[in-house]
């Protein structure tokens, strides 16, 4: 479980020392982990969360449309989603993961109070949707990647 916890802090901060720890801990227990039995499976979580990469989305906004946004980025089990809400002045720098900190605060759409959602996967982010249905599909699909 410290892998997993040390994988989910390098995707949300990207800061690679998380990173090196989780593959060291992997590493310390690979030649014993047939032994756990069915707790081995914790071990195989933390492997496939090292080798996939992470799907991130963060749904900004404050009404029923954000509300629709977020019911979308968290329907369905992915290892690797993580799904974030905040609030339209809860989006500052401080709130957000370091690859959108420089990006979301200015999106036009921020500005205009509109809802939106950002989708991103591995270290690349697609543009603001701000329609559940487009989201649901850009999910299927970078989820299906991921894998």
């Amino acid at each position: 479980m410290a892998a997993v916890a040390l994988l989910r802090l390098h995707h949300y901060t990207g800061n690679a020392d998380y990173r090196d720890k989780a593959d060291e801990t992997l590493e310390t227990f690979a030649g014993v982990a047939e032994q756990f039995g069915i707790f081995a499976s914790t071990y195989g979580i933390a492997v496939l969360h090292l080798l996939g990469d992470p799907v991130q989305v963060v749904v900004i906004g404050d009404d029923n449309a954000a509300s629709e946004l977020y019911r979308q980025a968290v329907a369905g089990f992915a290892f690797h989603k993580t799904a974030l809400r905040l609030n339209s002045n809860q989006a500052v720098a401080e709130n957000l993961p370091p690859v959108l900190a420089q990006s979301i605060p200015h999106l036009p759409q921020l500005r205009a109070g509109k809802s939106f959602a950002v989708l991103c996967s591995g270290s690349t982010c697609q543009p603001p949707v701000t329609d559940a249905s487009e989201l649901h599909k850009s999910l299927q699909e970078a989820t299906r990647k991921a894998a």
